[in-house]
């Protein structure tokens, strides 16, 4: 029986690392985390099949939601879908990004693939990539539910003009398995631990020798 998988587990993961979940094979192509003011909190990392297939695993951290402080959800990426209000047929797409930017009001209600979703917050905060340069940038999140509270859109207004929407759902972190760290992955814990070793290494040397010059 494999061991059961830890949410301790899936927050080590790093790009390079991988897991799996429903049999299937995942690669972690990237990580980076979002953050407001309000201690409202994201890591997230992008997980990749072998044909460009990515979906988002994500650990939320949300200060308004006490009873269920920390939840895990995989996100997946929409294109351009049709995002209506419940009694109009007009596509909401292209106007959303603006409504965001000029902080209107979300809609209470709105509908996408036949299904209604419900307004239940607004976020405004620093995300960071987690790369070398760990660049930063600020971004507007509207996040709905349905009656459910199982499925969530999640629009993402972003500075440079894009709209990215995203149909999420709830997992649990018992879900994933075989959860392995890349072997070509440098550890930078081990690489300093080797660095001091071989620095007292040299040290003790040029101890030994100064000896030796000395009392030799």
């Amino acid at each position: 029986m494999p061991p059961i998988t830890t949410t301790s587990d899936l927050q080590l993961l790093r790009p390079g690392d991988r897991l799996q979940y429903r049999g299937i094979q995942w690669r972690v192509a990237d990580y980076s985390t979002y953050a407001d003011p309000g201690g409202y909190a994201t890591e997230e990392w992008l997980l990749k099949l072998t044909d460009n297939k990515e979906y988002y695993l994500m650990r939320e951290v949300d200060p308004k939601n006490p009873a269920s402080l920390v939840n895990w959800y995989l996100a997946e990426e929409l294109t351009k879908p049709k995002i209506t209000l419940p009694d109009s047929a007009d596509n909401l797409s292209d106007r959303l990004w603006q409504d965001m930017q000029n902080q209107q009001l979300p809609y209470p209600e709105l509908q996408m693939f036949g299904k209604t979703y419900y307004f239940e917050s607004n976020t405004q905060g620093d995300y960071e990539e987690g790369g070398e340069n760990d660049e930063q940038t600020s971004r507007i999140t509207w996040d709905y539910w349905d009656a459910a509270h199982q499925w969530n859109t999640a629009l993402e207004a972003w500075p440079d003009g894009k709209l990215r929407v995203y149909a999420t759902k709830v997992v649990k972190s018992e879900e994933f398995s075989q959860v392995r760290q890349s072997i070509s992955k440098p550890s930078y814990q081990w690489l300093g631990i080797l660095r001091i070793s071989l620095a007292a290494a040299g040290l003790l040397l040029i101890l030994v020798g100064c000896g030796m010059f000395i009392f030799g």
